[in-house]
């Protein structure tokens, strides 16, 4: 990867045909009438919903461009992982893929920031409306992407963090003292801001702890309920809703996407919508499933009164407000972002 190669040229009646053409950061332009080879880095296995939608977009390109384009993907971290993403894509490892800006060393602020400015959403159409308009006003948003050497290829929404818990129930805010929440982050904060201890663990160690009560609690979407079987261990899910702005984790690396003819990269910029709204559909089905699963094992789905909800909220929010404002010291426009989204979020609600 990273280079160009010919495939094959073959000498025709004195012309020459070219057969395969292959680029990734190191190539030269292209011309439009050649097959354009790309590698796709993908994060999940190929079964994940994430991937899927993956593979559909790729489809629809090869056939939106007549099959000038092709695209072979490689799953479940065999490029790159998690932690190396942004910096792997953007150096050329892979032409396309899956990457997260939140584990990279520097930039990224806004995508660092805003994981809970959407809390009390689960619209993802209205998510969606809210982050184009502000995406669109504070040009700052997409730079980041850009100076990191990505083309962003879709943006989408992940299901809401929600609070599953193994044998005691939240009814009002003050619950949370005294409880061990797996959490990491932002929300490890905000649960320590309530009373309660946020602890780090890998989901896959999670089931265990909670079936023997090692912890009280993890924050995670209701998909979960199903993929990572918490419905056999839980007894709640306490709704709170606590959601990410749509994010940009699909992307294209900056070198091999200059070198694209401007044709093709119009195909690409046309699916945009498109595979953000696929990653969307598939994902958010899962929410469903792990909602009927954990119904089916007698979970208790609880909803706090509004008041005790606040007082949740206010912490969130108070959270949020410091990132901003150190957003703010970069001179970046963070707490002016977040104050237009929470705007707009209250608007289109009519709350």
């Amino acid at each position: 990867m990273g280079r160009f190669h010919k495939h094959l040229i073959m000498a025709v009646s004195g012309a020459l045909i070219v057969l395969g053409l292959t680029f990734g950061a190191g190539a030269n332009a292209v011309h439009a009438a050649d097959t354009i080879e790309l590698t796709f880095g993908g994060l999940w296995p190929p079964t994940h919903p994430m991937s899927i939608a993956a593979q559909l977009w790729m489809d629809k390109i090869e056939a939106d461009t007549q099959g000038r384009v092709k695209i072979k993907p490689f799953w479940a971290g065999a490029l790159y992982k998690p932690r190396e993403s942004a910096l792997e894509l953007a150096k050329g490892v892979a032409d396309i893929g899956d990457f997260s800006g939140a584990y990279a060393p520097k930039g990224f602020d806004f995508e660092k920031s805003m994981r809970m400015v959407f809390y009390g959403v689960n619209d993802r159409k209205m998510a969606r409306k809210v982050y184009h308009e502000v995406n669109a006003k504070f040009p700052q948003l997409e730079k980041e992407f850009t100076d990191a050497g990505i083309k962003v290829m879709a943006y989408a929404s992940i299901p809401p963090y929600q609070l599953l818990l193994a044998k005691k129930p939240i009814l009002k805010a003050e619950d949370f003292k005294g409880m061990t929440i797996k959490a990491s982050g932002d929300l490890a904060k905000v649960a320590s801001a309530l009373g309660g201890e946020g602890i780090v663990m890998p989901m896959s160690e999670s089931y265990t702890a909670l079936q023997k009560t090692t912890i009280d609690g993890v924050f995670a979407p209701y998909e979960t309920l199903k993929s990572f079987r918490f419905a056999e261990v839980v007894k709640y899910a306490l709704e709170l809703d606590i959601a990410s702005a749509p994010a940009g984790h699909w992307g294209f690396c900056l070198t091999s996407w200059n070198k694209l003819p401007k044709d093709i990269q119009k195909v690409f910029e046309d699916n945009v919508e498109w595979f953000g709204l696929k990653v969307e559909e598939l994902v958010f089905a899962n929410e469903d499933t792990g909602i009927n699963l954990a119904k089916d094992n007698k979970v208790e789905f609880i909803k706090l009164p509004p008041a005790e909800l606040d007082k949740i909220y206010a912490v969130v929010d108070s959270t949020i407000v410091a990132q901003m404002k150190d957003l703010d010291g970069k001179g970046l426009p963070g707490t002016e972002v977040y104050k237009e989204m929470r705007r707009l979020i209250k608007a289109y609600s009519g709350k």
